[in-house]
């Protein structure tokens, strides 16, 4: 199952004896574990009822021995095993490993945290057919702004969707990370319970250099030379392309849909609305859609989806695709985009 299939068992607390733990995204497979051993293991019992072993360090006998001991202070004992798949790499490991999985004591909760499993393999197969498989992938980039979302909920705040589209444009996806900034931002805006872009812009964005929204302006006040000099800074500083595509994107968006008349016959707070930003901005949007002809708009959003698609295919180099791609949207010409073999 996944991450995601996993969640009403956690919410439960009615734990099989045995779960394998494997996939790239070791973040949520720690949360799954800790999560599991504050369910089941009073802090008081931990040390009788939770044993952490290396699977590089550990003989199978002993792992076996640990799941077979019966809990002492409480109805319950947890044994985590960590690079599980070093603990099974000869024959007589895997015998012993499979005999168990085949007899599991009720009372124990063998917890097995694999990366990188050979699951066509003994105990693995064992395991697939006795216990329970959850698989913890990372996340796409779309599901990123979601898990966020959900994360600051979950602390009792709320974030709008820009927020938590900037968070991910200067953090990337890399969840670990991304909570690490988000602890940071809750430190920042204290007892406040929404936390918006600005806020990100001024705890993450500061940390990072240049902001997307700095990048943003230079395109739209059509200064080249700065532009490419914040481009630059912000994919030296580890930046996501992507996110900074993302961003872009919706930059663009708003001015395509500042062109349409009837819109702009709108009340101002109207006109912010429809295009999803805060109204103290809609003057300075209104000045860069001023810079643009449709046409340019159109053709700068066809070159934004040409670097996705070069970014997702052809692994250019991603100085001279950004750098390129701000020469574009500034010209409104889509031939700029043209990445050298």
């Amino acid at each position: 199952m996944t991450y995601t299939e996993f969640q009403p068992i956690l919410r439960s607390r009615k734990f099989p004896p045995i779960i394998l733990f494997h996939g790239d995204e070791d973040f949520l497979i720690e949360e799954c574990v800790d999560a599991i051993i504050d369910h089941v293991v009073d802090p008081a019992a931990r040390g009788f009822n939770l044993d952490v072993i290396y699977g590089s360090k550990a003989d199978p006998k002993d792992v076996v021995a640990h799941a077979s001991s019966f809990p002492m202070m409480g109805e319950k004992r947890v044994v985590l095993v960590k690079e599980f798949e070093k603990l099974v790499t000869v024959e007589a490991s895997r015998e012993i490993v499979s005999a168990y999985i085949d007899k599991p004591l009720d009372s124990t909760i063998l917890l097995l945290v694999s990366l990188d499993p050979d699951l066509r393999r003994k105990p693995f197969t064992d395991l697939k057919k006795k216990a329970t498989v959850v698989e913890c992938r990372p996340l796409y980039d779309n599901q990123v702004p979601t898990w966020i979302a959900q994360r600051i909920k979950g602390a009792g705040k709320e974030a709008n969707a820009e927020a938590c589209r900037l968070l991910q444009a200067y953090v990337g996806n890399s969840l670990r990370a991304l909570q690490n900034e988000i602890d940071k931002l809750f430190v920042f805006i204290g007892e406040k319970k929404v936390l918006t872009h600005e806020d990100v812009a001024a705890v993450v964005g500061a940390s990072k250099g240049f902001t997307v929204f700095e990048l943003q302006n230079a395109i739209g006040r059509k200064d080249t030379r700065e532009a490419v000099r914040i481009v630059e800074r912000m994919v030296e500083s580890g930046q996501a392309p992507q996110m900074m595509i993302v961003m872009l994107t919706r930059f663009f968006l708003q001015l395509w849909k500042l062109s349409d008349p009837k819109l702009r016959r709108k009340p101002e707070g109207e006109i912010a609305s429809e295009i999803g930003i805060p109204p103290y901005f809609l003057k300075q949007q209104l000045q860069f859609q001023a810079n643009f002809t449709v046409e340019q708009v159109e053709n700068a959003l066809k070159a934004l989806l040409e670097a996705d698609r070069m970014l997702k295919s052809t692994s250019p180099d991603p100085h001279v695709l950004m750098d390129l791609l701000v020469i574009a949207l500034i010209n409104g010409s889509f031939e700029h985009l043209r990445v050298p073999a």
